[in-house]
């Protein structure tokens, strides 16, 4: 499915949508930018600069539905020789538990994958609870899918009656909650 206009318009963005985004400062003193609602993992020591490169989305609530926009990313896996083969998953966080997996189709051989697809919960459903990203790799044969990283939103931290749109650092998959870094 490919995104509606308004979420490819950018002139809808400004120097105001800045007070929603943050700034964190790691345990070491590096800032780390962070998207809109972003929720930083709990206990992530971070070493150096960001290193699972960043997932753009678009959030918005209309007639009943929440619409995530995944967009693209950028700078996946820049250690490595060949260029992967990745999708997004997304599932609805509430406390421990993992609700509501969404999937993007897979985008071929690019650490910069476009993804311009449409992910939607129900807003009673998708309301009070956070937003689980994953971006995975995707193998060939028997290989589990690996995980490449990923992030945490609080849906009730963005302003979900206009279109959203920002960057969102990934951090590695298992500071997520998830014991494994293959797929769930």
């Amino acid at each position: 499915m490919d995104i509606p206009e308004r979420f490819l318009d950018r002139s809808s963005e400004s120097d105001e949508d800045d007070k929603w985004s943050l700034a964190a400062k790691t345990e070491n003193g590096l800032d780390l930018k962070l998207g809109r609602g972003q929720v930083l993992p709990k206990g992530f020591k971070m070493i150096s600069g960001p290193q699972y490169g960043e997932v753009k989305l678009g959030f918005c609530l209309s007639k009943g539905t929440l619409e995530v926009e995944v967009i693209c990313a950028r700078d996946i896996c820049p250690k490595e020789k060949d260029e992967p083969d990745t999708y997004v998953k997304t599932y609805l966080r509430d406390g421990e538990r993992w609700l509501q997996k969404r999937k993007t189709r897979v985008i071929r051989h690019t650490r910069n994958p476009q993804y311009r697809q449409t992910l939607k919960y129900n807003s009673c459903d998708a309301l009070g609870r956070n937003l689980l990203i994953m971006l995975w790799a995707k193998k060939q044969g028997f290989e589990s899918n690996q995980g490449l990283g990923g992030a945490e939103v609080n849906l009730e931290l963005l302003p979900l009656t206009r279109l959203t749109v920002d960057w969102y650092t990934l951090f590695p998959i298992h500071t997520l909650g998830t014991q494994t870094a293959d797929s769930p």
